[in-house]
């Protein structure tokens, strides 16, 4: 190999580009004599880390440089035997970042959206973890603000009032990339007697198009002058493809009683 194909092999190891993976964890390798500058598609929410620090005076293993509302850092090691990690925040997901000091940095790493497809896979344990981070909301806002900052919330306290029961739609939540929405509900029977219903089969309306419940979380039973919360989520529209519901629609929570 000739002297200009081996700078032109080594320029060309230093730049890497990644798909987008919130399954995966990222390795990449540092120097103390080059800066490493990761790239996004667009602006960062916020970054965890452990061992960085924007402070030279800190003496941290790998110093970051970074300006909130970005869409790239840049990192450098400080030591021989640096390492480091930070969680990036990005659309309201976690990337995972494993920085490693070597002899040959990977000078700039970009990371592109992977293709989807146009409507999203409403698998079981997809729709669970959404409808579970709704139900930590309040937590999660209070630990980890950066995680909920990409999810829109509303609290209607809207009523519908059935024969022998009534329901109130309290909080709507939106994951926008799984075009998902998550409903708490609150179901009270003032009556003297118990009241059944079919958890299986709950919905919402907006206008004249009915949303089923891709996944609902209650036993659908309701004591004599009790009340039960409800949990359930409607991802997409019923043929298929994106709904693109807002939070601020105006919604009907259809539910139906059972003998």
């Amino acid at each position: 190999m000739s002297g200009w194909s081996m700078v032109f092999a080594a320029s060309w190891e230093a730049i890497r580009t990644y798909p987008l993976d919130e399954r995966m964890a990222y390795s990449i390798r540092v120097s103390r004599d080059e800066p490493t500058t990761c790239l996004f598609p667009g602006a960062l929410t916020a970054l965890e880390s452990a061992n960085l620090s924007t402070k030279p005076e800190d003496s941290p293993p790998v110093l970051l440089s970074y300006q909130p509302g970005t869409s790239f850092f840049s990192v450098r090691a400080l030591r021989a035997d640096a390492t480091a990690a930070v969680n990036v925040i990005y659309r309201g997901r976690v990337y995972v970042f494993t920085f490693r000091a070597a002899e040959e940095a990977d000078r700039a790493v970009s990371f592109f959206d992977a293709p989807v497809a146009s409507s999203p896979v409403a698998t079981p344990v997809l729709v669970r973890s959404l409808l579970d981070r709704a139900k930590n909301h309040a937590l999660l806002a209070a630990q980890y603000p950066a995680l909920t900052q990409a999810v829109e919330r509303a609290g209607p306290r809207s009523v519908t009032r059935y024969p022998g029961f009534t329901v109130t739609l309290e909080e709507v939540f939106r994951f926008d990339v799984e075009d998902t929405l998550v409903f708490r509900v609150r179901v009270e029977n003032p009556g003297s007697t118990p009241v059944r219903f079919d958890a299986d089969n709950l919905a919402v309306r907006v206008g004249p198009e009915i949303y089923p419940a891709a996944l609902a979380d209650t036993t659908g039973e309701l004591p004599p002058r009790g009340h039960t919360t409800v949990w359930f989520a409607v991802t997409g529209a019923p043929g298929g493809g994106r709904a693109n519901l807002s939070v601020q629609n105006v919604f009907s929570v259809l539910v139906t009683r059972l003998p």
